[in-house]
């Protein structure tokens, strides 16, 4: 037997003994950019996957926080963690990918199972292929036809913050207490998310919705690029790729600048003369004001960007304030003789 088709039986054999739904809750009827975890069953590129899930080839090194120049022939090895952006739609209380990715029936694939597994890494099941797109039998299929794979996700708030909702696949041996630490979030949070799930009972290969701290912006709800949520160690171009826009945990807060002028680009825009978008006045505290990105209209002629004032707070201030407190009272105590708890009390 090939390692090809070992590697063949092994995903499909994980995605038929799998009984886990990849269904999530998303009550907000809205849309907006969520993530799924992919781990390709063989090796691949980043093109390659790019075009799987028809996203831009930017967006998905973006998401994965690759240097904009990586080449689409970038070799991804099998079973490696790739985080793919989607568009999410809301309806009817679940989340699912918005009316993508579509796929084109192969020589080969014997049935949707064999493309849950083999192509889409068990990201979806082959019972919510069959029902999104009518199919009374999963198994009759025909070469060249269309499928739309909708791939689960959401775009409600947590603890009343915006969240960039991951679609994440469970490893074996890994618990939910692990998860959280790894993603930054509470136990009792993927529980919630997960319909009240019994940590106990977690399956390897199971599908869990993990929450993302996103970072809040400015974006107008009447922008082409609402819903444009990006969680920490991201980036991504917006505006027709006139505008970057990445996210950090100092600020947790989308910092854009406008990438270039060109026949689509408009010229720089400000918030007031010789103030553009990303620049900073002379921080006060913990606070500045910026010149925040606020979205982009689309004309036959050009993009349109929009820009709004806005005030930062940055989440490592409290660090920051220490730190220096900390150095100053190792000079003061140079010269008295107060305690550290009498030194912070002046």
């Amino acid at each position: 037997m090939t390692r090809t088709m070992a590697l063949l039986l092994l995903v499909v054999g994980l995605a038929a003994t799998s009984t886990a739904t990849a269904t999530f809750t998303c009550n907000s009827n809205a849309t907006c950019r969520s993530l799924v975890g992919f781990h390709p069953s063989t090796l691949t590129t980043y093109g390659a996957i790019a075009d799987l899930f028809q996203v831009d080839l930017p967006s998905l090194l973006g998401a994965n926080d690759h240097p904009a120049g990586t080449p689409s022939v970038g070799a991804v090895q099998s079973g490696a963690l790739v985080l793919v952006p989607i568009r999410c739609r809301c309806l009817n209380g679940t989340g699912r990918s918005d009316r993508t990715p579509l796929y084109t029936v192969q020589a080969g694939d014997v049935g949707l199972l064999n493309i849950t597994a083999v192509w889409f890494g068990n990201l979806t099941t082959y019972q919510d292929i069959a029902a999104v797109n009518g199919l009374p039998n999963a198994n009759n299929i025909e070469v060249g036809q269309s499928l739309w794979i909708p791939l689960p996700c959401s775009c409600d708030e947590v603890g009343g913050e915006e969240t960039v909702h991951l679609a994440h696949m469970v490893d074996p041996g890994s618990s939910v207490d692990a998860i959280a630490t790894e993603f930054g979030t509470t136990p009792e949070t993927i529980i919630s998310l997960n319909g009240n799930l019994d940590p106990t009972q977690l399956q390897a290969y199971q599908i869990l919705d993990v929450p993302l701290r996103a970072c809040s912006s400015s974006i107008s709800n009447t922008s082409l690029d609402y819903g444009l949520r990006l969680a920490n160690h991201s980036y991504v171009p917006t505006a027709g790729g006139c505008v970057a826009c990445s996210c950090s945990a100092a600020t947790y807060r989308l910092e854009c600048s406008q990438s270039g002028v060109s026949s689509v680009c408009p010229s720089p825009a400000t918030c007031r003369p010789n103030f553009f978008i990303g620049n900073t006045t002379s921080t006060s505290g913990c606070t500045a004001n910026t010149c925040a990105y606020a979205g982009y209209t689309n004309s036959s002629a050009a993009v349109s960007v929009l820009t709004t004032n806005a005030t930062v707070t940055r989440t490592d201030c409290n660090g920051i304030k220490y730190l220096l407190y900390y150095l100053l009272h190792l000079q003061f105590l140079s010269k008295n003789t107060l305690s550290l708890s009498q030194f912070y009390s002046l």
